[in-house]
């Protein structure tokens, strides 16, 4: 049962659920002139906001400003040992001393053990009565970018200006894969039935790379109350939700781990085992997990990226390699299981929500488009086409000096024109796209993406 309190006795504090998404509040309070340029030039457009976008025209993180900030975070939490569901890590509640770097709440004298921290948000800050607590304040902060442009958002409960305990943060030293946008919701509620408060949290944040960049998206984290009034941060059961959950809302969050809701159908059968959520992720997206977990060879990879060749709500993956020799891989699911395709060097289009790929590259006059067809998850040759110089024998030039070449199609010597009109059967390359080979994931940030994967109209 839910502890007393108003409405069915589940005391909730949740701000903002149904709000806009606001503008994006973070603030170079604090960063040093090169900073601030930096996170200027990185993050925002001068050319006002673009449609959908509550940021503005947010653009790409360099790749290697992203990688410097996830290997150099502030000071970090201490993180209290724990065993989660399924084998997962739980961390536990940051101990903070007096004092701190937020701009309220904190008490003069002592050096603070826990996370930077900016701002107060206000709208997202409550006075609650958790249980064994008591009363408390429970205080979120923005992030404070002054020592790393990763830093996350930092919560922790307060007692008439003492801060008692920080939430952990979900990496180490409170440095965040992805940007902070914001804090959209906070529940307070015992989800587990053990008699303690737990604590349910709905952020936002951007990718920052990738062809996704500008795009923000919710997540959700589950942070689980104990006897002792501090709070671990339930891992696996979190990036499950975030990741499989459509919708990411406290309502759904409840619904995710079993928690009945006035919208709960009456037939419903969920359960509170975390270890049961953890596994719901689609079968591709555990395969696709699975295999870059086992098989992909990370070392020799430039970057991933996803594609959609067909309209299923299933991607591709992309391994791009780090060299033309290495090549791109293409990972497709069906049947049950991933199929690896290899293609010759780094360049290939293909035709979205069709199940044509074309891998057309080559060098030292010798060129190919190999054309393939998604058929069950696996890449068939449809037709194969090279030109170029075919035959011994000196290059001949034409009146302008341009190289000679030989035509073939599908083993069959032809001639230029026969060529053209014979690949254009098979696949109209007015329709073709390029894979975005200047912003490729790396691999947490790919694994992230397709926890979070949802086929947008007309991708």
């Amino acid at each position: 049962m839910f502890h007393k309190g108003a409405e069915n006795g589940e005391r909730q504090r949740e701000k903002g659920e149904n709000k806009k998404r606001k503008m994006e509040k973070r603030r170079l309070r604090g960063v040093g002139r090169s900073t601030a340029m930096l996170l200027a030039c990185a993050l925002l457009a001068g050319c006002g906001q673009g449609e959908g976008n509550p940021a503005g025209d947010l653009q790409e993180l360099d790749p290697a400003i992203l990688e410097a900030s996830r290997e150099t975070g502030g000071p970090d939490g201490q993180e209290g040992p724990g065993t989660g569901h399924n084998g997962g890590t739980q961390t536990g509640a940051t101990p903070a001393g007096n004092g701190g770097t937020g701009n309220t709440g904190d008490v003069a004298g002592g050096d603070s053990q826990g996370y930077p921290k900016g701002d107060r948000i206000e709208e997202q800050s409550f006075e609650v009565d958790l249980r064994p607590l008591g009363k408390v304040t429970f205080a979120s902060y923005e992030p404070d970018p002054s020592g790393n442009p990763l830093a996350d958002v930092v919560f922790q409960m307060e007692r008439e200006g003492q801060v008692l305990l920080q939430l952990p943060g979900t990496e180490e030293g409170n440095v965040a894969m992805e940007l902070f946008h914001q804090v959209e919701a906070v529940s307070f509620l015992d989800y587990n039935n053990d008699g303690y408060d737990d604590i349910i949290v709905i952020l936002s944040y951007y990718f920052g790379a990738g062809p996704q960049a500008a795009t923000s998206h919710s997540r959700v984290r589950y942070y689980k109350g104990s006897a002792e009034g501090s709070f671990v941060y339930e891992k696996e059961a979190s990036e499950a939700a975030s990741g499989a959950l459509a919708e990411i809302t406290v309502e759904t969050a409840k619904g995710f781990i079993g928690v009945k809701t006035e919208d709960t159908p009456a037939e419903w059968t969920g359960t509170r085992d975390l270890q049961t959520a953890v596994g719901s992720l689609e079968p591709w997206q555990q395969a696709y997990l699975d295999y870059l977990d086992g098989e992909s060879r990370v070392e020799s990879q430039k970057g991933y990226t996803l594609i959609c060749l067909s309209d299923t709500e299933i991607p591709q993956l992309v391994e791009v390699g780090d060299s033309e020799a290495n090549g791109c891989r293409i990972v497709a699911y069906g049947e049950g299981r991933v199929h690896v395709t290899q293609l010759d060097r780094l360049h290939f289009h293909y035709i979205p929500d069709s199940n044509l790929l074309c891998n057309s590259d080559g060098l030292m006059d010798y060129y190919y488009d190999n054309v393939y067809r998604l058929e069950n998850g696996e890449l068939k040759t449809v037709a194969s086409g090279h030109y170029g110089k075919l035959d011994d024998g000196p290059m001949e030039f034409d009146q302008n000096g341009e190289p000679v070449y030989q035509y073939e199609w599908n083993g069959t010597r032809v001639d230029k024109e026969a060529y053209a009109q014979a690949l254009a059967q098979v696949y109209d390359t007015t329709q073709a796209v390029d894979y975005d080979y200047g912003s490729l994931y790396t691999v947490d940030e790919v694994k992230r993406v397709i926890r979070d994967y949802r086929k947008e109209p007309g991708a």
